[in-house]
């Protein structure tokens, strides 16, 4: 799996704009790690974090996710995945891009402090929201609000 990472790598300088997402790896046989995911189109398998170029969809990085150390869950996954992703590339104004499940005001925040712009939707329940924003009631598709904290936007 290392050389196939590090080929992803040395292979493709990526775009400025990137991606973080999770796949999963259809698998149906024994493996400790194996993951089942009701609502994902392939529901039992190997869940992977990745980040992608959104242009082409060429994979950049990616982890293999173990599960739980120790019946444990981690705190602030979200947040390591996507650092852990992007390091390469703080620094370089790139862009990332990524959905409610990653997406956080520190994680942005902390993005922004390395030289790296994020952009992604919100749970409401996300801790640092304003209350404009948390307790928002959107009835239609495509509404929004949205707030702006110093360079957050």
């Amino acid at each position: 799996m290392q050389v196939v990472l590090e080929k992803t790598k040395g292979e493709y300088s990526p775009h400025m704009e990137v991606s973080v997402d999770e796949a999963m790896v259809a698998y149906t046989g024994r493996l400790g790690f194996k993951q089942y995911v009701p609502l994902k189109p392939t529901k039992r398998g190997i869940k992977v974090w990745m980040r992608a170029d959104p242009n082409n969809g060429y994979v950049n990085d990616f982890q293999v996710y173990t599960g739980k150390e120790g019946n444990v869950a981690e705190k602030g996954l979200c947040d390591r995945v996507v650092k852990d992703l992007t390091r390469e590339i703080w620094g370089k104004n790139h862009h990332v891009y990524c959905d409610n499940y990653f997406t956080s005001t520190d994680l942005f925040q902390e993005l922004l402090e390395n030289g790296t712009y994020a952009c992604g939707t919100i749970r409401t329940n996300r801790k640092g929201l304003p209350p404009a924003v948390s307790k928002a009631k959107l009835r239609r598709q495509g509404e929004m609000v949205q707030q702006q904290n110093h360079s957050l936007a």
